[in-house]
């Protein structure tokens, strides 16, 4: 059965539409992403082009052409000026913007054609225009969100189908009539695989979009701003759950509470500004002597955890001993041009998997020897022992 092309140019204007208009009214709530604004336009760029070749019947054929193919070609600019916003976060390379600027050249070129020899022409136009776009989706695309790999394989399909109908109307001219709605059965489903698979893709680049959104939202919940730190509630969280993966695997669990030394001095003499700076340098030196599988968290003000799985007292107060170190060696400059210098006490306890400790219970034991490390003169690294264990908190502090 042969494809009705005008029904076809019809379901592409109803596709295209759609996408526009969805995406316009994302963008009058508060997604203003700039990769959204441009598939935004290129879904308008092809709405537009497809009412014009729709409207060949009824006016000038060489000007709803004209318009129609240079709305197309805007399109797939605007698609892969997406795709380099998404992938690189930066603008099309000015290469590539001239690339575009002569894509409008064969389309007014192709008009003094035949119509095969203009659907050559304009095909391999748009495979020239995609090919770039292609390039970047799969090579860092793929480590993108998992929605933009369809994406990728959806651009690339829109130029293999591109080659394809190139080819065909090259060996198989008469199929392609004198004019697009006389198309055969064939020429109309390269155009349909085409077509498809652009609209696909805009509609990928949103999910994209609205995924990695997502994926901020998430760690702004659990992410502290101004250190990168996991926040309190997500390192109570961990720590629950390496508790339990512990006694799974018969490991033990070490929690460390660090503290910075005299803290609210540096703020009251320097300014929260450079009480921030080093509260940033000081998460920088311990990140870069933790494990992949080690957690650390700012549990609020100067007061940072670690949880350390699979790891003993000995391994813990080790690591413990090394941050300490690095914190008393840190410089970090002032407002003025000195340089200030912090000391980190810290509170080590361990749970071990017979003993069945809550992630609050753990916690509770690090800040009692936290407070016995302060208590000796600060500077130091103390490990809870059995006597801390057994004790209240008011009996230590007593």
């Amino acid at each position: 059965m042969a494809l009705h092309v005008p029904t076809l140019l019809l379901l592409l204007v109803m596709g295209f539409g759609l996408l526009t208009v969805q995406l316009a009214v994302a963008r009058r709530g508060q997604l203003h992403q700039g990769e959204l604004q441009l598939v935004g336009c290129g879904a308008a760029s092809f709405f537009a082009g497809f009412i014009a070749f729709g409207l060949q019947a009824w006016t000038t054929h060489w000007l709803t052409s004209l318009l129609g193919n240079l709305l197309v070609v805007s399109g797939i600019g605007c698609f892969a000026a997406a795709v380099y916003r998404f992938t690189l976060n930066r603008d099309l390379p000015q290469a590539y913007r001239w690339l575009l600027c002569l894509g409008a050249l064969p389309v007014v070129v192709a008009l003094a054609l035949s119509l095969s020899w203009r659907v050559t022409v304009l095909s391999l136009t748009a495979a020239v225009m995609l090919l770039p776009a292609v390039v970047v989706a799969l090579r860092h695309g793929w480590r993108a969100e998992q929605s933009f790999r369809l994406t990728g394989l959806l651009l690339l399909t829109a130029l293999l189908a591109s080659l394809g109908r190139a080819g065909h109307a090259l060996l198989w001219p008469e199929a392609h009539g004198a004019q697009l709605s006389e198309a055969s059965t064939v020429p109309a489903l390269w155009l349909l695989l085409t077509c498809t698979s652009l609209m696909g893709a805009g509609f990928g680049l949103v999910l994209a979009c609205f995924e990695r959104l997502a994926s901020q939202m998430c760690e702004l919940a659990s992410v502290d701003g101004l250190t990168g730190c996991l926040n309190h509630n997500t390192t109570v969280s961990l720590l629950a759950h390496a508790l339990e993966r512990g006694r799974r695997d018969g490991q033990p669990v070490a929690f460390v509470m660090l503290d910075l030394d005299h803290f609210k001095n540096v703020n009251d003499r320097h300014g929260h500004a450079v009480g921030d700076r080093v509260l940033r340098a000081f998460a920088g030196t311990v990140r870069e002597r933790l494990r992949g599988s080690d957690v650390l968290g700012r549990l609020g003000g100067e007061e940072f955890g670690l949880v350390l799985p699979a790891t003993s007292a000995g391994g813990a107060r080790h690591l413990a001993e090394q941050i300490r170190q690095a914190v008393e060696s840190l410089e970090t400059p002032g407002d003025a041009g000195q340089l200030l210098r912090v000391t980190v006490s810290a509170g080590v306890a361990v749970a071990e998997p017979s003993r069945g400790d809550s992630a609050e219970a753990l916690m509770q034991l690090a800040d009692k020897a936290l407070y016995q490390a302060k208590q000796k003169g600060r500077n130091r690294v103390v490990v809870a022992d059995d006597w801390m264990r057994n004790s209240s908190l008011q009996a230590v502090l007593a």
